[in-house]
């Protein structure tokens, strides 16, 4: 952001301002977006909000730029100090700058002054329309400049500074107490300009209290420097500080400006409260000359014009670029130094369609051959996202970015098939510097976050992205899409013909997966699961086409302690995970049912505890015939049932397309598939 004045504009220009239609038809389509417009007394205070590439308006000489070049009056009436460099002695103090960070550097000392003098009242009010309050002369002069001219001052009291100014990175954190006098912490590596005693500057962003000007300052040294604004931010970061100056240098200033601001501070302070200019230090390190070689061809194809190399010269001389055309195909142009945007040339043709102006342009649709190709993921998302919503669930929506304790806090090992552990480089706290390899950690925080604000135990689901890490990939990692569902609490209340409330329990986690597989014509396989999330010999892994793809079982509850408000978790928790990228929609087979009746029996087997049933059923089909379908009745465990075995009541369907089935028929089948559980599976018919 960054507030302009419209008197001060006019003195700059020389002229009156229509500022209503300069804001409106000119800085508005430029991109640089009006927020207000105040009326202070007879002047009007006019808030623009200012990209973060393009610094160079954060001063009323940038928007005197643009003012210049919307009412195409050429050169800007050129700025300059009555005073000069030449003749000036050296500064009486040493100054080393021992860091690549500090680029041009201008210190000018001026002795002899009276800093207990007013600031003028022009000035002071100026400054009080942009919220910056009056401090002294010194001080209000130097925001005064930064104001007009985008380059930050700042101030030493010369008689303070112990024998000498090192520009330097600190090796080490340093404490300096500030001109506010509040202690602060400056990081290592940041960029400090410090005497013989101790920090005199935070590069860039505050001054120490130790060399503050004052009233009774009577010899100062001025400084108008460029920093490494990356270096600049990642101090100011650290050190939570937000100054007029920082925001500035963060952004980038104009090393070309910095000697005309130190002079005409210097000029100012001289008016105002009298001395002398008489020392200096200059090392200017101006920027290589930013030159671009633009196409002719280029600028017409990207804006749909039909611009010549003549007519692209004059508009971007008009905003300031110096410009050769080199052939009718190619101009090359100049950037000016404060354009510290400009990089590539689709930045140069930007600038040439604002000078053309957008509205000029003849809106054309592009004229592309495209083959489309269905996203399959997001395609069995949507449709997954319908299933769950039909069967009740709702879903959460949860960041890829988990705690660095999720894994202590799950009881998850680098063994686990849902272990990978991928750290952020730069995370934004340490709640967020895993990116997860599983969703259990996100599924558990929202809903035990959910129940703390007593929110109904509603069945949640997720879909989104695990990652894992990948040594197939050319980073090195690689992520999928996963669908996440927990079950927790009561599926049907005690009330309306219910003695008891009846909870969620394993089956219903397994029939949203046969859901699943049903509508993806999948088989899945199911085997026994040691994943440590689950309970002992409640977890299941689930392998489609011999590859892993997820887990299910009923949830370990000993870590959900672990979680804040994991207390508040009651009866079981059912959870599936399964990795869905490689879902396809099956091709649906439509069968002609059977004109001859079925028979239906019912057999109740002792399976040996541990055998799992989609194995023994699977074998009982291939064993037979005329079966046409198995399903579980009932399962008993405990009185009447020997040790080691579970009592599985089963319902088999004989049917045939062809005959009514007899009696001995059926036998038959009954006899082999007997047969095939007794060897393969020990399991025997319960007598």
């Amino acid at each position: 952001m960054f507030k302009y004045s419209k008197n001060w504009l006019e003195k700059l220009a020389n002229e009156k301002i229509d500022y209503k239609d300069f804001n409106k038809n000119w800085l508005d389509l430029q991109g640089f977006e009006v927020a207000s417009e105040t009326k202070v007394n007879d002047d009007v205070i006019v808030e623009l909000e200012v990209k973060a590439n393009r610094p160079d308006m954060l001063s009323h000489l940038g928007v005197l730029r643009e003012y210049y070049t919307y009412k195409k009056k050429g050169h800007l009436p050129k700025i300059t100090s009555k005073l000069s460099l030449d003749g000036l002695k050296d500064l009486p103090i040493k100054i080393e700058v021992t860091t690549k960070d500090v680029g041009t550097l201008v210190l000018l000392g001026v002795s002899g002054i009276n800093n207990k003098k007013q600031t003028p009242k022009q000035i002071k009010e100026l400054l009080e329309k942009f919220g910056v309050h009056s401090i002294n002369p010194l001080v209000d002069i130097s925001n005064y400049i930064m104001l007009e001219l985008g380059q930050p001052i700042h101030i030493y009291d010369l008689d303070k500074v112990n024998k000498k100014l090192v520009f330097e990175n600190l090796l080490q954190k340093e404490k300096v107490v500030t001109l506010s006098g509040e202690t602060v912490e400056v990081p290592a590596g940041s960029t400090v300009i410090k005497d013989a005693s101790s920090i005199s500057c935070v590069a860039g962003m505050i001054g120490a209290k130790a060399v503050e000007v004052d009233e009774n300052t009577k010899n100062i040294v001025i400084e108008a420097a460029h920093f490494d604004p990356i270096r600049l931010r990642i101090a100011s970061q650290k050190m939570n500080v937000n100054t007029l100056a920082s925001y500035r240098f963060e952004r980038g200033v104009d090393e070309g400006n910095a000697k005309l601001s130190a002079l005409l501070c210097a000029e100012v302070i001289t008016d105002v409260c009298g001395g002398v200019l008489n020392s200096k230090y200059v090392n200017l390190k101006n920027r290589e000359p930013n030159v671009k070689t633009i196409s002719v061809d280029n600028v017409n194809k990207i804006l749909g014009t039909t611009l010549n190399a003549i007519e692209i010269k004059q508009l971007l001389d008009s905003y300031y670029y110096k410009t050769k055309v080199l052939d009718e195909k190619q101009v090359q142009v100049t950037a000016p130094s404060y354009r510290l945007d400009i990089e590539k040339e689709i930045d140069v043709i930007g600038d040439i369609a604002q000078m053309y102006g957008y509205h000029n342009i003849t809106p054309s649709m592009p004229n592309l051959s495209v083959n489309y190709e269905p996203n399959h993921t997001m395609l069995n998302a949507d449709n997954l996202r319908t299933l769950m919503l039909a069967q009740g669930l709702n879903e959460c929506i949860s960041y890829s970015f988990i705690n660095e304790d999720a894994y202590k806090m799950l009881n998850l090992t680098s063994e686990s098939k849902l272990y990978s552990n991928i750290p952020l480089i730069n995370p934004l706290s340490n709640k967020f510097s895993l990116m997860r390899s599983n969703m259990l950690y996100s599924m558990l925080n929202t809903y035990v976050f959910n129940l703390s604000k007593n929110n109904e135990c509603e069945p949640i689901f997720e879909i989104g992205s695990v990652f894992y890490k990948d040594e197939t990939s050319d980073t090195g990692y690689n992520q999928r899409t996963s669908l996440a569902v927990l079950l927790n609490g009561n599926k049907f209340v005690k009330g309306f013909g219910l003695d008891k409330s009846i909870p969620y329990d394993f089956y219903d986690i397994k029939q949203i997966l046969e859901f699943i597989s049903s509508e993806y014509s999948m088989k899945l396989e199911l085997k026994p699961s040691n994943e440590t999330i689950f309970e002992q010999k409640r977890g299941l892994d689930i392998y489609f086409n011999n590859k892993f793809i997820g887990v299910m079982g009923t949830l370990n509850d000993g870590y959900f302690k672990n979680f804040e408000n994991g207390k508040l978790i009651k009866g079981e928790v059912q959870y599936l995970e399964i990795y869905i990228d490689n879902f396809k929609m099956g091709t649906t087979i439509l069968e002609e049912m059977s004109k001859y009746p079925s028979i239906v029996r019912e057999y109740n087997l002792l399976v040996p505890n541990g055998a799992v049933y989609e194995e023994y059923a699977n074998d009982i089909h291939s064993a037979a015939k005329e079966i046409n379908a198995i399903s579980i009745i009932d399962i008993y465990k405990g009185k009447g049932v020997k040790e080691g075995f579970t009592s599985v009541l089963i319902s088999i369907e004989y049917v045939s397309t062809s005959k009514t089935l007899t009696t001995e028929e059926i036998e038959v089948d009954e006899q082999a598939f007997l047969k095939v559980l007794k060897q393969k599976h020990q399991i025997e018919l319960k007598l």
